[in-house]
C-alpha cells in the first residue's frame, strides 16, 4: 500500500496529535533519528515499541556516580522509569521531496526483533541534492494491521560545487540525571528554533558508568538509550533536525576507555565490543562494513571531519611516544590524506576530545594531557605546516565552554560544553590566559555557520546558553584561494 500525500499532510499535523493518536499499533515511543546526509542519501533510524509512550511511572533510578549502582539480580530494567521496551513486528518507510515533483521511494516493510532492539536503518539513496524530504513511518505487530505514521523531515547536503549558506548545531555530554526541564533538555528546542541544516553529538550521549542504573549488561545499556532518546524535548528536535553521532567513552564502555580494558566494578560482564555494537544499533550509522570515522561535504565552503577516538587508541597506562596514539596508523593516515585533499574553504574537525585543551589537570587519556602529549604535538604541528589557517577543531567531552588557541601553532579549538548547567564543571586548572579566549562555566552548545557573501564574517563561530542566547561569537574573513 503506498502512503498518500493527503496522510503525508495528516501525518505532519504536529508531535501533540500523533502520539494522542490512541492506535494500538502507533509504537514508536523512542521517536526517529535521520543522519548520515550526503547529496544524495540518508539513513534513517526507527523502532517498534510495545507501549504508546515512555514509562512515567517507573521505577525512578536518576542516582549519579559514585552512587549508581548497577541493576540486580531479579530486577527488570522495563519496570524503570522512562523504559521503552520493543515489540516484535515489521516497519516501512517512505519519502518524498516536500514540493510533491520529485521521486517517492518506499521501502517495505521489514520485520524487527531483539537481536537489533526491534530497530531498523533505513538507507535511503539515489535522493536530489540540496532537496527538502518529507518522510512517514509505519509500524504493525502481530495484528498486520499498520497503525498512524510518524512523520519527519530532513534536507539533503547540496553538491561539493554549489555556493550556499550552511548551519549546524554541536552539541556533548548529556546526562540522564541532570536534566533541565520536565521533558529533557533546553537545548533540544532551543537548537530546533534556530532550524540548523544538522547536528553533531560529538560523544557521552548516554552514560554506561556513572548514571544509574550503571550498565552491566546489553539490555541496560539499550534502556539507557530508550530512556533518553524517547524524552518528548528530543523526539521533537529530532523528527526534523538530522545528525552525525559520535561516541566517546562513557557511551561505548566505561570512564577513559580503550579496546581490551576490563570492565570497572559493577559493570562486569559488560565488554568494550558490547559497547561499540550497540552505539552501531542505536544511531543512524555507517554500513557495518565501514569505519566510524568519516567526513561530511557541504557545499563549496565546508567539510567536517569525524575522527572516532575510542575504537584504535592505545592504552591510555601506555607511556608516551611516537608509536603511541588515540587514532591508530591507519586511520591517522586517512585524517591527514582527508584533510590535505579536501578542497573547501574551512574544514572542520570535530574530535570528540580536546587538541587543544588546556584540560584537567588530572585528566590522562586526550592529546590536551601528558599521556597522548606527543602525538598531540606532533598532529598540531603538522596542521599548521600543511594547512595552515584552514581547520578548525572542535570537541565535546569537557564541562565547560571555551575558545582556545593553541600558543604554538595557533591552531583554534571550540569546546560546546556540557547539556545542562548541573553537569558543568570548571577546569581543575582554572582560566589559562595562554590559552583561552573565551571561557564559560555552564551547559549550552555550539553553531557553525558559514556566509558565503560575507567576506569579513565568511564563518561565524558561537557559543550558545542552553535557551539558545548567544554568549560568545567569533568571526573568521574569507579565507584566500
Amino acid at each position: 500500500m503506498n502512503i498518500t500525500r493527503r496522510q503525508f499532510a495528516g501525518a505532519a499535523l504536529g508531535s501533540a496529535r500523533l502520539w494522542a493518536n490512541e492506535s494500538p499499533e502507533l509504537r514508536q515511543a523512542t521517536g526517529v533519528k535521520t543522519g548520515e546526509i550526503t547529496p544524495d542519501s540518508a539513513v534513517i533510524w526507527a523502532r517498534h515499541t510495545a507501549s504508546l509512550t515512555r514509562l512515567d511511572s517507573g521505577i525512578v533510578r536518576k542516582g549519579h556516580a559514585p552512587k549508581a549502582q548497577p541493576v540486580k539480580p531479579g530486577e527488570d530494567v522495563n519496570k524503570f522509569e522512562g523504559a521503552c521496551p520493543g515489540a516484535s513486528g515489521a516497519i516501512r518507510l517512505t519519502a518524498e521531496p516536500v514540493s510533491g515533483t520529485g521521486r517517492r521511494t518506499s521501502m517495505g516493510w521489514v520485520e524487527v526483533g531483539p537481536k537489533t532492539d526491534f530497530s531498523h536503518q533505513f538507507r535511503l539513496r539515489g535522493l536530489a541534492a540540496d532537496t527538502e524530504y518529507r518522510f512517514a513511518i509505519e509500524t504493525r505487530g502481530s495484528s498486520r494491521k499498520a497503525g498512524a505514521m510518524l512523520s519527519g523531515q530532513f534536507r539533503t547536503a547540496p553538491v561539493a560545487t554549489q555556493v550556499t549558506p550552511i548551519k549546524f548545531a554541536l552539541s556533548s555530554c548529556q546526562i540522564y540525571c541532570r536534566q533541565d526541564r520536565a521533558d529533557g533538555f533546553h537545548i533540544y528546542p532551543s537548537i530546533h528554533r534556530l532550524q540548523p541544516r544538522f547536528l553533531l553529538p560529538c560523544g557521552d550521549n548516554v552514560y554506561y558508568d556513572s548514571d544509574d542504573p550503571v550498565v552491566n549488561s546489553a539490555a541496560v545499556a539499550r534502556y539507557h538509550w530508550q530512556r533518553m532518546y524517547s524524552l518528548p524535548s528530543v523526539v521533537s528536535c529530532l523528527r526534523s533536525v538530522p545528525g552525525y553521532w559520535q561516541k566517546d567513552d562513557h557511551d561505548a564502555f566505561t570512564d577513559d576507555c580503550w579496546p581490551g580494558m576490563q570492565a570497572k566494578k559493577g559493570q562486569a560482564p559488560f565488554t568494550f565490543p558490547e559497547g561499540q555494537a550497540l552505539f552501531r544499533e542505536q544511531v543512524p550509522s555507517p554500513a557495518k562494513d565501514q569505519p566510524m570515522y568519516r567526513r561530511f561535504r557541504w557545499g563549496r565552503d565546508i567539510e567536517i571531519f569525524l575522527p572516532d577516538g575510542r575504537d584504535y587508541r592505545s592504552p591510555n597506562t601506555d607511556p608516551d611516544g611516537p608509536n603511541k596514539s588515540i587514532w591508530g596508523s591507519e586511520q591517522k593516515k586517512w585524517i591527514k590524506e582527508a584533510i590535505t585533499n579536501s578542497n573547501a574553504a574551512w574544514k572542520i574537525m570535530v574530535n570528540p576530545n580536546p587538541i587543544v585543551g588546556p584540560d584537567h589537570a588530572r585528566k590522562n587519556d586526550n592529546h590536551a594531557n601528558p599521556a597522548f602529549a606527543n602525538e598531540g604535538r606532533e598532529f598540531r604541528q603538522w596542521l599548521k605546516d600543511n594547512v595552515p589557517g584552514r581547520v578548525i577543531v572542535m570537541n565535546g567531552d569537557r564541562h565547560w565552554q571555551y575558545h582556545s588557541v593553541d600558543p604554538d601553532t595557533g591552531l583554534h579549538e571550540y569546546c560546546c560544553g556540557a547539556a545542562s548547567d548541573a553537569h558543568a564543571v570548571p577546569p581543575s586548572r582554572g582560566e589559562d590566559p595562554r590559552y583561552h579566549k573565551f571561557l564559560r562555566i555552564a551547559g549550552g552548545f555550539v553553531t557553525v555557520q558559514v556566509n558565503p557573501d560575507d567576506a569579513s564574517a565568511h564563518l561565524v563561530i558561537q557559543h550558545h546558553d542552553v535557551h539558545g542566547a548567544v554568549v560568545n561569537r567569533q568571526t573568521y574573513k574569507k579565507p584566500s584561494v
